[in-house]
């Protein structure tokens, strides 16, 4: 299917206002349920499923490939994606974890093609990841570190950036993230451990600059 044949179908799931009632019959159902009558051809099913799930979508793939301004778009991508794998869905592994493959899937091909570095941040973007209760000094200072943190990422190689945001961030096991990316545990550690490196001799050139 062509980038423009997708369209109509991905602006098509976006979300509608779902009656009242029908809100309330669905949240007396589980994913499992939902899952059921999407792949049955029920739309206010799997719009159920996009309120669900969308937040937590918005932030594992903010955390993986930062502000893009790309990202409202590549959210639409991860539950159009969810859609073409519903008929392939057997219920193995939650909608959240199978949602997950299919987020670093596409964080991963966005980081690829990626051409330009990521923009400044500015402080109101910033505000939604750094603690809501801290003193206002505090949230400088955590602003500050957060935008330094995601400069760097920006400069390492994108399974490097994966690997290391889902383990050492999200903190999941090796074995887990070697099975949402498709790579062996080893190879998995071994990216981790040269991202490290890299940010650690960043830090140290940064700091013989100032």
């Amino acid at each position: 299917m062509s980038k423009r044949e997708q369209r109509p179908a991905q602006a098509a799931l976006r979300v509608v206002p779902a009656a009242a009632s029908a809100r309330q019959l669905f949240a007396a159902q589980d994913d499992s349920a939902l899952v059921r009558a999407a792949q049955a051809g029920d739309r206010p099913a799997f719009e159920e499923l996009y309120r669900r799930h969308v937040q937590l979508v918005y932030a594992r793939l903010t955390r993986l490939i930062g502000f893009s301004p790309e990202r409202e778009d590549l959210i639409q991508q991860v539950f159009w994606n969810f859609h073409l794998a519903l008929p392939r869905y057997r219920g193995d592994a939650s909608v959240a974890g199978f949602l997950h493959g299919i987020v670093v899937h596409v964080a991963y091909e966005s980081l690829r093609k990626r051409r330009k570095a990521m923009r400044k941040l500015e402080d109101h973007e910033l505000d939604r990841l750094v603690a809501a209760d801290a003193t206002p000094e505090a949230r400088a200072r955590q602003r500050e570190q957060l935008a330094r943190v995601l400069l760097l990422l920006e400069r390492l190689k994108p399974k490097k950036r994966i690997a290391f945001v889902l383990h050492v961030v999200e903190g999941l096991p090796l074995t887990e993230v070697a099975e949402l990316t498709g790579a062996q545990p080893r190879a998995v550690g071994q990216r981790v451990a040269y991202a490290r490196r890299e940010l650690l001799r960043m830090l140290q050139r940064e700091g013989e600059d100032r």
